[in-house]
C-alpha cells in the first residue's frame, strides 16, 4: 500500500485526547518512538481500542495471576494508522506495512509456500523444488506438504520420477533395472511401453489439473494455480457495494482494486478491474495463509 494510506498523529501532550480522536473502525495501526522507528504493529475492529490496549489505557484484566497489561506510553512519540473497508483489505494494509519491518525468515506466523513444477524436458516428470523450466503450480501450504502431492500425482498419473536422458528403447539397461518400471508405478517411456505421445498426454492431464484443481480435489488446494496466473479476490462490504483485488503471478495489484457502488453488481464492479504492471516482492505466503483460514470473508475468483 502506498503511504498516502496512512495518516500520521503525534501522541504528545494530552494522550487522553489523542486517543479519543482515534478511529473507531476497523483497520492497522503503528506505534512510533521519537526517532520514527517501529514500536509495534497491529490490526483490529477499533484502531482506537488497540492503541488503548498498548499505552496502558486498557483496562485490567480481573482474572488473578493475569499478564500485566502493555503500557508504550512513555516510548511511543505517535500513531500511524489506516482505516480499512474490509477484512482482506485489513490483511493487505497489515502485510504492506509488516514487509519492509520483519523479513519472512522471521515470521512465525507465515511459512514459506511449496510449489511444484511440472518439467519442459521431453518426457517431463513432477518436481517439488525450481528445476529445468517448464511451469510452475500452486502455491502449497508449505514445502512438504507439495511433496506429498508430488508423490501421490506421480503414483496416480505414473510420471516418471527419475532424472535419466534416453532415448526409448526396450532393452535400456537401466529402464531394465529400475523398480519403479519393475513394480509399474512408472509408465516407463525409457522402455518404450507406450508412445512418447501418449507420455505427454499424461504429463498435459496433471498440468490441466494442476491449473484447475476440480472441486474437493483430495490433493490439491482449491486455489491452485498457475505460478503466473491471474486471479480477483472479491468482498462483500457492509453497505451491500463489492470490493475487488486483483493478483497477477500472487502479487495483489494495490493500484486496481475497485470498490464498487452500493447496489452495483458484481460483475460490473469485476468488469472496471484494471491489471497495471506488478511490483517486487511476493505476497504468496500471506495469500496462502489467507486462502487456508477457515473464517476467510473474501472469495478467491481464479480466472
Amino acid at each position: 500500500m502506498t503511504a498516502p494510506d496512512f495518516v500520521l498523529r503525534p501522541l504528545a501532550g494530552d494522550l487522553a485526547a489523542a486517543l479519543l480522536a482515534l478511529p473507531a473502525a476497523r483497520g492497522v495501526a503503528q506505534l512510533l518512538d521519537a526517532r520514527g522507528e517501529s514500536l509495534v504493529v497491529g490490526r483490529g475492529a477499533s484502531i482506537r481500542s488497540w492503541a488503548r490496549g498498548q499505552l496502558g489505557r486498557a483496562r485490567p484484566s480481573p482474572k488473578p495471576g493475569a499478564r500485566p497489561r502493555v503500557d508504550l506510553s512513555k516510548l511511543a512519540a505517535s500513531i500511524r494508522f489506516a482505516l480499512a473497508r474490509s477484512p482482506f483489505h485489513e490483511r493487505l494494509l497489515f502485510e504492506r506495512l509488516m514487509a519492509p519491518l520483519v523479513p519472512l525468515s522471521r515470521r512465525r506466523d507465515l511459512r514459506p509456500p511449496g510449489w511444484l513444477w511440472l518439467t519442459a524436458e521431453r518426457f517431463p516428470r513432477l518436481l517439488a523444488h525450481g528445476a529445468f523450466g517448464g511451469d510452475v503450480f500452486g502455491p502449497f501450504r508449505d514445502a512438504k506438504t507439495a511433496t506429498r502431492a508430488r508423490d501421490a500425482l506421480q503414483k496416480q498419473h505414473l510420471l516418471r520420477p527419475c532424472d535419466f536422458d534416453f532415448a526409448p528403447d526396450p532393452a535400456w539397461p537401466t529402464g531394465l533395472r529400475c523398480v519403479y518400471a519393475q513394480v509399474r508405478t512408472c509408465a516407463a517411456p525409457c522402455l518404450a511401453r507406450e508412445a512418447e505421445t501418449t507420455y505427454r498426454a499424461r504429463a498435459a492431464s496433471v498440468a490441466a489439473r494442476l491449473a484447475a484443481p476440480p472441486e474437493h480435489d483430495a490433493l490439491l488446494p482449491a486455489c491452485a494455480g498457475p505460478r503466473a496466473g491471474k486471479a480477483l479476490v472479491v468482498e462483500s462490504l457492509a453497505d451491500g457495494a463489492f470490493e475487488v483485488h486483483p493478483v497477477a503471478g500472487w502479487r495483489v495489484l494495490d493500484d486496481g482494486v475497485v470498490v464498487g457502488r452500493p447496489g452495483e453488481p458484481e460483475h460490473d464492479v469485476i468488469a472496471r478491474v484494471t491489471w497495471p504492471a506488478a511490483t517486487s516482492g511476493d505476497d504468496a505466503p500471506w495469500l496462502g495463509a489467507w486462502l487456508a483460514d477457515k473464517k476467510r470473508t473474501g472469495r478467491w475468483v481464479r480466472l
